[in-house]
C-alpha cells in the first residue's frame, strides 16, 4: 500500500534524527541492563516478552527493563512485579541512553521511534521464522528500478531493523535471516525462539481451557492464517472464509456431533468483522490470549503461510494447510524462500477440503507435514523449553 505524503515526510523526519543521534553515539552503557519492546512499543507479547520474564525471574544481576508507548501496557507488567517505563518519560529515556542490550520483536522503534540506542548490542528476536521473503531479500528488491535502489541505500544507511544479534532456530532460518537482513552469518544465533518456551509448560493447557471453557471431550482445532497485503484481498480474506462456514449449517451441526471446536486467531494486524457462530470460536483481543498459549492447547493446527506452523510443528502434532490463494502469495510482492511441496506433503486449496480438514483430517497425513517441517526449521539438538536460556549463555560468550 502506497505511502501518504505525510507518512513520507514522518518517516523520514525520523529517518534524519536517527542518523544524527547514530553519528553522536553514546558511550556510557551498563552491560547488565537489558531492555525490551514489541510491536513498536503497542504490545506485550512475542518473543520479547518471553526473556524478559525469564531475564527477570533466573538472572538477579541483570536489570530487565520493558519499554511501551501505552499506559495500559505499563500497568499491566508493574502489576506483575516487572519494571516498565513509557518510551517517553524520564526513566524511559534514561534507560534507553544506558542500556547494554535492547532486544525487539519488530525493530529498534519497539523502545522508541527516536533511537537512543546507539552504542548498545542490539539483539533482533523478530516474530517468527521466515517462510516468506523479508526486506532485502523479498521479490520487490529484486526489481533494478530507481524508486527500488533509493529505497535500499535509504535503508542501508538507517533503518530500524539494525541489529549486532539475530536469533534462529536451524542452520535453514539462519541462511533465510541472513539473506534478508543482510548480516554476517557469524551475528546469527542458533537458538531457538523465547516464544517457545511456553509450548513445554503443562499448567498453561489446563488454563486456557477453563478460560475458554473448553471442556475435555472437545476436540481444539486452532485456525491462524497469516496477514495478506491488499492485493491478496487484505483484511476480507478470514471474513469470507468465515462466512462460507456460516453458510454452511450442515458444517455447524457436524462440528457439534462430532464435538469440535474450531479457534481462529486472527493476525495482529487484521481488522476482522466476524463474531464467533456455534462451535467456532473467534479469539479477539478481548480474551487476552496469546497465540503461543492457543499452541499448548490445539490438537491439530491448520494455517496457511504463518511461521506459527513452524512453533507448532515443536509440539509433533498434526498440521495441516488450506491454501486458496497459494499461487498469487508466491509470486507476491514479498515471494517466499521454499514452494509449498518442499515442507509439506499435502495441502487443500478448496474451501469444501479446509471443511474436510475440520472435520476429518486425517492425522498421518498432517504428522507427516510436522516432521518435515522439523527436519527444515527446528534444529533437533536444541533442547525443549530452553530456547530463552540458550540466547543468554550464547550472549555471555
Amino acid at each position: 500500500m502506497a505511502l501518504s505524503f505525510k507518512e513520507i515526510l514522518r518517516y523520514y523526519f525520523f529517518w534524519i534524527i536517527n542518523i544524527t543521534l547514530n553519528l553522536l553515539r553514546f558511550k556510557k552503557r551498563d552491560k547488565n541492563l537489558w531492555i525490551f519492546g514489541a510491536w513498536g512499543g503497542n504490545k506485550f507479547n512475542d518473543n520479547t516478552k518471553y526473556l524478559f520474564k525469564y531475564v527477570h525471574e533466573n538472572e538477579p544481576k541483570i536489570q530487565a527493563v520493558w519499554i511501551t508507548s501505552k499506559n495500559t501496557i505499563k500497568d499491566e507488567i508493574i502489576k506483575m512485579g516487572y519494571t516498565c517505563y513509557l518510551y517517553n518519560e524520564k526513566e524511559g529515556r534514561k534507560a534507553r541512553l544506558n542500556a547494554g542490550y535492547i532486544f525487539y520483536t519488530n525493530g529498534i522503534s519497539d523502545v522508541g521511534k527516536i533511537n537512543l540506542c546507539h552504542g548498545a548490542k542490539i539483539v533482533a528476536l523478530w516474530h517468527g521464522m521466515p517462510l516468506k521473503r523479508l526486506w532485502f531479500a523479498t521479490n520487490y528488491f529484486k526489481h533494478k528500478k530507481l524508486r527500488t535502489i533509493l529505497r535500499y541505500y535509504t535503508l542501508k544507511i538507517y533503518y530500524d531493523k539494525q541489529r549486532d544479534y539475530t536469533i534462529a532456530t536451524s542452520e535453514t532460518t539462519k541462511t533465510f535471516l541472513q539473506e534478508c537482513f543482510e548480516v554476517n552469518p557469524d551475528s546469527i544465533l542458533i537458538t531457538g525462539q523465547p516464544r517457545n518456551d511456553i509450548l513445554f509448560d503443562s499448567e498453561v493447557s489446563t488454563l486456557i481451557k477453563s478460560k475458554l471453557n473448553h471442556l475435555e471431550n472437545e476436540k481444539f482445532i486452532l485456525y491462524m492464517p497469516t496477514w495478506r497485503d491488499m492485493d491478496l484481498k487484505g483484511d476480507s480474506f478470514l471474513d469470507n472464509v468465515l462466512k462460507e462456514l456460516y453458510e454452511d449449517s450442515q458444517f455447524l451441526e457436524l462440528l457439534v456431533q462430532k464435538n469440535i471446536k474450531l479457534y481462529v486467531k486472527p493476525h495482529p494486524n487484521l481488522k476482522l468483522q466476524a463474531k464467533s457462530q456455534g462451535n467456532v470460536v473467534v479469539i479477539d483481543e478481548s480474551l487476552d490470549i496469546d497465540s503461543q498459549e492457543l499452541l499448548v492447547v490445539a490438537d491439530a493446527f491448520i494455517t496457511d503461510y504463518s511461521s506459527a506452523f513452524i512453533d507448532y510443528a515443536l509440539l509433533k502434532r498434526p498440521i495441516y494447510f488450506f491454501t486458496p490463494d497459494i499461487e498469487e502469495y508466491e509470486k507476491g510482492s514479498l515471494g517466499t524462500f521454499l514452494s509449498f511441496n518442499e515442507f509439506a506433503q499435502h495441502w487443500e486449496s478448496t474451501i469444501s477440503g479446509f471443511k474436510e480438514l475440520i472435520l476429518n483430517g486425517n492425522e498421518e497425513i498432517g504428522c507427516a507435514n510436522t516432521q518435515l517441517i522439523n527436519s527444515i526449521y527446528n534444529d533437533p539438538t536444541l533442547k525443549e523449553g530452553q530456547y530463552s536460556r540458550n540466547i543468554v549463555e550464547a550472549l555471555r560468550k
